[in-house]
């Protein structure tokens, strides 16, 4: 007894696209039926109503001419937008599958393949602005979780480099990074300049024998911003390296190349940068307090006189007895106690040299 209800159900089914489509061609017939007569003669003004004839047939018409090319523009706009709409959604969907593609790979077990990620969540980077955080924080976590400089406890202040080692003060050449961590460093250092509103998050990576020097970028390695404290830097060569704003806090920079190096308003307390080049680095407003610069080179009173310095610093040994050192040092420190130590104060000139 249920086959003929079912047979009525499949009839329906089959009549449906019908009675939709003859109800979609009523409705335009009505439409286009009150455009062109009821509309357009609401529209005409009331001279043109009171004309006789041929007269009053053209102005009727010339009005419906104006209506119809109206919502034949408004159509145009509608379809343009509706297929601006559309490309956008297909675009963002190809994007969206780029990105689980690439971080698929990352995971891959030969290095041919990370890399391809690696490179592939590059484009995306470049190509989709709301991405931009997710591919670098995607980035940064995969360097965290392959590349560890040591544990450290989150209540406590750790340890200065050369306070927590037992190498020597200049340990022998690091093995050199890792080429997929490489990579994604190099990735970041030419990421879009956008606004980010979180650093790069770089905590404790191990770093060794990085490279990002300015002359094998488009522009400076743009590595500002970023969140290096405690990383392992040592022999890293960042010449010419935009590291303004980064928190390099408590990193080992010993031997690093950092000549020509943008570091205004960077932070280094309490960093290892012993035997680090320094020549032509730019130190305005850089956080020195409690680093360790012994045998730095390259580094003079007049880069210092811009820096921010204190009692704790170990300079290098041709700058302990400098006066231009020393006056820095003593503006450094009362600005510190009227403010705390984040205080950056303005460069301090050269003390005149005493009359003979």
């Amino acid at each position: 007894m249920k086959f003929p209800r079912l047979a009525r159900g499949v009839r329906a089914q089959v009549r449906r696209p019908w009675l939709i489509a003859a109800a979609s061609l009523i409705g335009a017939v009505g439409f286009v039926l009150l455009v062109l007569g009821p509309l357009s003669w609401w529209l005409t003004t009331g001279e043109a109503r009171g004309l006789r004839g041929k007269e009053q047939a053209d102005a009727v018409n010339a009005v419906r001419q104006t209506v119809l090319l109206a919502f034949a523009g408004a159509a145009t706009l509608s379809g343009a937008a509706f297929t601006a709409r559309s490309f956008a959604l297909t675009r963002r969907g190809q994007v969206t599958e780029r990105f689980h593609k690439a971080t698929a790979q990352l995971g891959a077990s030969t290095l041919e393949e990370r890399l391809g990620g690696i490179y592939a969540l590059e484009q995306v980077m470049k190509e989709s602005p709301r991405d931009h955080a997710a591919v670098l924080e995607l980035l940064c976590t995969f360097v965290r979780a392959r590349s560890s400089a040591r544990t450290f406890a989150d209540d406590a202040e750790p340890d200065p480099p050369w306070q927590r080692s037992d190498e020597p003060p200049y340990p022998p050449e690091p093995k050199a990074l890792v080429i997929d961590i490489q990579a994604i460093i190099i990735v970041i250092a030419r990421r879009p300049d956008r606004p980010e509103h979180h650093r790069p998050m770089l905590l404790g990576a191990a770093l060794p024998r990085l490279w990002a020097r300015h002359h094998e970028f488009e522009h400076p390695p743009r590595l500002s911003w970023v969140y290096l404290t405690q990383a392992d830097l040592r022999r890293a060569d960042l010449r010419g390296a935009d590291l303004t704003t980064s928190m390099l806090n408590y990193a080992d920079l010993r031997g690093a190349m950092l000549g020509d190096a943008q570091l205004q308003n960077a932070h280094l307390y309490r960093a290892d940068l012993r035997k680090a080049v320094l020549e032509r680095a730019d130190l305005t407003g850089t956080t020195l307090s409690g680093a360790n610069l012994l045998d730095a080179e390259g580094i003079s009173a007049e880069q210092l006189a811009r820096a921010v310095i204190d009692a704790d610093t170990v300079l290098p040994a041709e700058l302990q007895d400098d006066p231009w050192v020393a006056a820095r040092l003593r503006v450094c420190v009362a600005a510190q106690e009227a403010g705390g130590r984040t205080i950056r104060p303005a460069p301090t000139p050269k003390p005149l040299a005493p009359a003979d």
